[in-house]
């Protein structure tokens, strides 16, 4: 499976097996933090205190079986230390789907103060993402959910500027944003076709926007084959 495969299949799972992710993919997964977190220079480590972060009351009944998620931290002066978070965190999801697992980007529901995650000085925390081996199926409470988000999604077009006149690479760069994760789906990010290249606009004003932004980025280099961004 290809990122470009996974990033049609990904969906977010909110009920796990509650097991711990088995020595092979967390070696994987280590593997793909520490090149991530060496080309970004973002703080990134694999969790395995689930239950304490997610609980019941924490997580407000969304999450069930959470064993482990990924935290994600960064110099808190650098201006774009969300959007790097957004950015590099899609990939990091879309290598656990290669792996088979499930993700779900967190912003809110749960325990920061359980997270048992040491910040480097100068760090802040951004978010976390829980992963974990899933059922093949979704349960109810994830079938509904996606539903709702499924009605809601906006389309390529309705995400862009200059849509109709844009070249395929445009066009497919975009298909990929629409399948990018969202916090309350609100998809904040517009991108426009320009003669000189492609612009990207945050219209929110939530912390979670500026993830979004880089999540959408990731997902439009990733569908289009075309570097926006200067990440790296």
């Amino acid at each position: 499976m290809t990122l470009l495969e996974a990033a049609k299949i990904r969906i977010s799972r909110r009920a796990y097996i509650p097991v711990f992710i088995d020595a092979d993919k967390k070696a994987a997964l280590q593997k793909i933090i520490d090149g991530i977190c060496e080309r970004s220079g973002l703080n990134i480590k694999l969790m395995e205190n689930g239950e304490e972060c997610f609980s019941l009351f924490k997580s407000y009944g969304m999450f069930s079986g959470v064993k482990s998620y990924f935290a994600l931290a960064g110099k808190a002066n650098d201006p774009l230390m969300h959007e790097k978070v957004g950015y590099y965190g899609e990939e990091l999801v879309l290598e656990a789907t290669r792996l088979g697992l499930g993700t779900c980007w967190v912003a809110g529901s749960y325990d920061k103060a359980s997270t048992a995650f040491e910040l480097g000085e100068g760090e802040a925390l951004s978010c976390v993402i829980s992963v974990g081996e899933i059922k093949e199926t979704e349960n109810f409470k994830e079938k509904f959910i996606a539903g709702i988000i499924k009605t809601k999604r906006k389309t390529a077009a309705e995400m862009s500027k200059n849509y109709d006149c844009a070249p395929d690479w445009f066009k497919n760069g975009m298909e990929c944003v629409t399948n990018a994760p969202s916090a309350k789906n609100v998809q904040p990010i517009v991108f426009e076709y320009t003669p000189d290249g492609v612009v990207t606009e945050n219209t929110g004003t939530w912390t979670s926007n500026r993830i979004d932004h880089g999540i959408a980025q990731y997902h439009f280099e990733l569908g289009s084959g075309r570097k926006i961004t200067d990440y790296d």
